[in-house]
């Protein structure tokens, strides 16, 4: 459901840090083959291979329906990435590069640039969204818009790195900010959704039905 969401950057920094597929649960491997890994310009409707590195991820997501509601599998394979995907040492070396932070991704979503980033050999991560950015039409690209979206980003990206390093996600999991933008971590986001879709279960007139929507639509009001 909900609009695509498109690539804008991949910091070069961290653009050739390998996935080791092998290492990520058969259930998510299973999750992102079934949804990202069919190539629908083909006649054939041919599967790709799994995406090598963090570069390779983010091209598979670009122009799918990735940020806005991100289901509880989606959010599990974030995870799944982070924790068994990404090797420790990719926190500070990749390719014999020292990397800034860990890998990252910036794309735009609607009104906003969106990133995802992860912590090698840890179940935990940021998921994060500037401000209200000027959109001639949400969900179509424009060349400057798309020049914009990518200064915004890169503008940021050092100011996120920074903190990253300075106190990993407390930031994100108490103040839900990250170097000034709105965030939650992975593990939160996880959690409010499966709370999404537990409430959804119940009938529309139950009282915890009622309670939870609200306070669910509440919290996540600032990401959107």
């Amino acid at each position: 459901m909900g609009n695509p969401s498109f690539l804008r950057l991949v910091p070069a920094s961290c653009a050739t840090v390998p996935i080791d597929w092998a290492k990520i649960p058969e259930a998510s491997r299973k999750f992102f083959f079934e949804s990202w890994c069919t190539d629908w310009s083909d006649p054939d409707k041919k599967k790709r291979p799994l995406p090598a590195t963090i570069d390779d991820l983010a091209k598979m997501f670009d122009e799918s329906k990735f940020f806005g509601y991100m289901p509880p599998e989606l959010c599990t394979l974030l995870l799944d990435i982070s924790e068994f995907g990404l090797a420790a040492e990719a926190n500070t070396r990749a390719n014999g590069h020292a990397l800034q932070v860990a890998p990252r991704f910036y794309m735009k979503y609607l009104y906003h640039v969106w990133f995802v980033l992860f912590l090698p050999g840890r179940r935990d991560g940021i998921i994060g969204c500037s401000a209200k950015l000027h959109v001639a039409m949400p969900g179509e690209e424009d060349e400057a818009e798309v020049a914009n979206d990518k200064a915004v980003a890169e503008e940021y990206d050092p100011r996120l790195c920074e903190e990253v390093k300075r106190c990993g996600t407390l930031r994100a999991k108490f103040m839900k900010k990250a170097a000034g933008w709105e965030a939650l971590t992975l593990k939160r986001n996880l959690e409010e959704t499966q709370l999404v879709e537990a409430t959804m279960e119940l009938p529309d007139d139950h009282p915890v039905y009622r309670a939870l929507v609200q306070n669910v639509m509440s919290s996540l009001r600032p990401m959107r």
